[in-house]
């Protein structure tokens, strides 16, 4: 019998976003004026400042279930950089994450996007609730996109998250659960990605 392919890949990653190679960034961001706190975190300033001036602009301002796609145009390694509003900071909740999520997956699906980076905000006041959220969060979306593909023997989904260093020691007991959550039903590989450790000069 011909062996299963892999499936599902998750890496969790304090690299900065622009050093990601992907297909996309995506990135969950909350309405004015809690827009740009932490959702521009490891873009360089050339993005940055793009995204800036369409910020304050008004151009976008992060309504939730409001897109935005942008060709990066070679200012990050990623090809497309993928914006969701999560409307204002005041009415987020799980269960407003977990339908927005999938919503999000849908998006990504129609622009043909199977392979990205994502960074899930942390929202002041829920820190310590934050491993259950991602964890939540990665299983609508990675269901969401395999349900939807399951008859395609090569569809393959890398999902690589964006931990800031301070919560990238959670990630261990996320990648337990997710573990215990896919198998045996899926192939699949769940890992830390470290960041490379600087060289003393």
């Amino acid at each position: 019998d011909r062996e299963q392919p892999m499936k599902l890949d998750i890496r969790f990653s304090s690299r900065p976003l622009e050093d990601l190679w992907s297909q996309a960034v995506v990135g969950l961001v909350f309405k004015m004026p809690d827009i740009a706190s932490r959702a521009l975190a490891g873009l360089n300033k050339k993005m940055i400042g793009t995204l800036h001036e369409l910020f304050f602009s008004g151009k976008w301002t992060g309504d939730r279930g409001e897109k935005l796609l942008i060709a990066t145009q070679n200012m990050i390694r990623s090809d497309k950089l993928f914006l969701y509003g999560l409307g204002p900071i005041n009415e987020f909740s799980e269960s407003m994450l977990d339908d927005e999520i999938r919503n999000v997956a849908r998006s990504l699906d129609k622009i043909c996007i199977r392979d990205f980076g994502i960074h899930i905000p942390v929202v002041k006041g829920l820190e310590r609730k934050y491993p259950f959220i991602l964890e939540s969060a990665l299983i609508k979306i990675a269901e969401e996109l395999l349900c939807k593909h399951q008859n395609d023997p090569d569809y393959f989904l890398k999902i690589i998250v964006f931990m800031e260093d301070l919560y990238l020691d959670m990630a261990g007991c996320i990648i337990e659960r997710l573990r215990k959550y896919f198998s045996p039903d899926l192939i699949f590989s769940i890992i830390i990605d470290s960041r490379p450790k600087e060289i003393a000069a």
